[in-house]
């Protein structure tokens, strides 16, 4: 296995691969928050052309955050074919994890300070994770139909 190296390199080096198949517009915002406040952690991958291997949505949060420069990682060490394939595994085995809701809740609730929202989970997201916790359930009045969210007991 190779030694990875991280280096700095200007944003206006870096080229998007033209064939990208992942729209990463809807995340861009989150990722762009998660730089702001906790900085730049996960490098972007390039060619040995500067083509980006992965990170298209990094850049784009660099971007916008107005970055000079951005930590990358050179896969040098993989064929052009290998380039080809990690472009696509990267992407989808992430959307294969799943999470674990109890200790989702834990975790969340240890980081008070903090708006998921801007990190991208959306309010759905977050009302259905308090809901669960505390046992909150939506009832509805019949006669006239008004609806209100209450703790069960």
């Amino acid at each position: 296995m190779a030694e990875m190296k991280v280096v700095y390199m200007a944003v206006s080096e870096l080229v998007p691969y033209e064939n990208n198949p992942r729209n990463n517009e809807k995340a861009v915002e989150a990722v762009a928050n998660s730089i702001r406040e906790f900085g730049f952690k996960n490098p972007i991958i390039v060619d040995r052309q500067k083509v980006i291997v992965s990170g298209h949505t990094r850049r784009l949060a660099a971007l916008k955050l107005g970055l000079d420069q951005v930590p990358v990682v050179y896969a040098d060490d993989l064929t052009e074919d290998q380039i080809k394939a990690f472009r696509l595994a990267d992407n989808r085995v992430a959307e294969m994890a799943a999470w674990d809701e109890d200790l989702l809740k834990e975790e969340m609730a240890k980081a008070v300070d903090f708006e998921f929202g801007d990190y991208g989970f959306d309010q759905k997201d977050l009302d259905e994770i308090v809901k669960k916790d505390v046992n909150i359930k939506t009832h509805k009045c019949p006669r006239c139909g008004m609806e209100w969210t209450a703790r069960e007991v």
